[in-house]
């Protein structure tokens, strides 16, 4: 590879604000091997893609979020078609693609994988012309991360699960059309989604999904009474899908859902309204390349 330069985009509000505190391990370790270094730090919605675009023709090699699944969702976005390496030092509330690509959360092993972990080739999802890393949901789930932003202080899991528990009770089932290959299905829903990585928000909704597969996996859940919702999604977050009889899970390279109503959503945890009209999420395989610990 010639000669590595590295745009570090540093989500100061990320981590309760502890995040910046990982700059100077990352200053020192790329000093060491004498690599070029630039941190940029973002201040609102939409700076990670746009420090993304600009690196594309500033000659960096390679782009490395400070942050969460949502810091990295805006990187990726604007990565996607170059050849710039992604990485990631995990610093955010929800983290769960760094899990599914074998990132090390603990910020001094990550910050050794950004610089001399191995590139892996993995796939990324799309919706329209928006790519997510990790997973997307419709309904209950896009409802979640929504209310999650309220309980941002609280930190990772907790907050995720108090919103579930909250959008559970209150809720309302729409309905849908839905065609993953030969399977369809039409009628009231919960939610439906996709998952590239196992996780989301620490929920195993797709516990055998593989970032490098080629395919998703697709989940749907029908409506239910809000106890047995209650009761169910213990389940879920332990991964055992299997015991839920209102949950399919489809792994497949597209699916197309049709709303007839606006419907909350979210990608890699970033929350979002889905208008009415027949939508295609699909996996665009081998898209995008990650400094990890696995060897691809």
């Amino acid at each position: 590879m010639k000669d590595r330069k590295y745009l570090f985009v540093v989500n100061p509000k990320a981590g309760k604000g502890q995040t910046k505190k990982i700059v100077p391990l990352l200053e020192r370790k790329g000093a060491k091997l004498g690599i070029e270094c630039k941190f940029m730090y973002t201040s609102s919605k939409g700076d990670g893609e746009a420090f993304a675009r600009s690196a594309r023709s500033e000659g960096f090699t390679h782009v490395v979020g400070l942050g969460g699944d949502g810091t990295s969702h805006e990187i990726v976005n604007g990565l996607i078609g170059s050849d710039i390496i992604f990485g990631t030092v995990p610093s955010g509330s929800g983290n769960d693609f760094p899990q599914a690509a074998e990132i090390p959360i603990e910020p001094e092993r990550a910050a050794q994988t950004v610089f001399n972990g191995n590139v892996r080739i993995v796939d990324v999802g799309k919706l329209g012309g928006r790519y997510f890393i990790n997973g997307l949901g419709i309904g209950l789930d896009g409802a979640v991360a929504n209310r999650f932003k309220s309980f941002r202080l609280l930190g990772g899991q907790a907050a995720y699960l108090i919103s579930s528990v909250i959008e559970a009770l209150t809720f309302e089932g729409f309905n849908a059309e839905l065609s993953i290959g030969e399977w369809s299905y039409s009628g009231k829903i919960l939610l439906a989604g996709a998952s590239n990585g196992h996780t989301q928000g620490g929920f195993k909704l797709a516990p055998e999904a593989k970032v490098d597969n080629g395919t998703l996996d697709f989940h749907i859940i029908r409506d239910m009474e809000p106890f047995s919702r209650l009761v169910k999604i213990p389940k879920v977050l332990k991964g055992n899908y299997r015991e839920i009889e209102e949950m399919d899970i489809k792994r497949d390279q597209k699916m197309e859902i049709t709303l007839f109503d606006q419907m909350p959503a979210h990608m890699d945890g970033q929350s979002f309204y889905l208008v009415p009209g027949t939508h295609r999420i699909e996996v665009v395989p081998g898209a995008l390349k990650v400094m990890s610990l696995h060897n691809t």
